[in-house]
């Protein structure tokens, strides 16, 4: 079964929740799960495991807002 595309809303993550931004256009959340964090890839609307060792000091940054982030997702989708 395909995932569908979305926008996901602020209310779809747990407190705590990083949203950042790497390269100028891919929306990286970093989740809070028992044990650590999970990265997620949002590009696309559509939520993939992200590996966390491709980000370095100088290709990523926090996102000032929840609304800029999710302002990424939105021009990522088809």
């Amino acid at each position: 079964m395909a995932k569908s595309r979305r926008v996901p809303r602020a209310d779809d993550f747990p407190p705590g929740t990083r949203f950042v931004i790497k390269e100028f256009d891919v929306p990286l959340a970093c989740v809070p799960v028992p044990g650590g964090v999970a990265w997620v890839n949002w590009f696309g609307g559509v939520a993939r495991p992200y590996d966390a060792g491709q980000l370095r000091l100088d290709n990523n940054w926090p996102a000032r807002s929840f609304d800029e982030w999710v302002a990424l997702v939105a021009d990522s989708l088809p």
